[in-house]
């Protein structure tokens, strides 16, 4: 069984960042078109875009507390 070269596997290694890259780009972007979809839907709602706007910065607010626990050990 043949042993596969450094500069074979830094190849593969590129190609995996690449598609990583494509992959995380592609979600983004159907992530944000659905954040512009569902404003869009609240905005057409009389004052249901206040209500959900402080319960999202009420989460918001607890998962990056929760994350940043997570990350620092804290």
């Amino acid at each position: 069984m043949a042993v596969p070269s450094v500069a074979a596997r830094n190849a593969r290694l590129d190609e995996l960042a690449s598609a990583i890259q494509d992959w995380a780009q592609t979600k983004r972007t159907y992530y944000m078109d659905q954040v512009a979809l569902a404003k869009s839907i609240l905005q057409g709602r009389t004052g249901a875009s206040r209500l959900a706007k402080s319960n999202v910065d009420a989460v918001s607010s607890i998962v990056v507390d929760q994350i940043n626990q997570f990350l620092t050990g804290e």
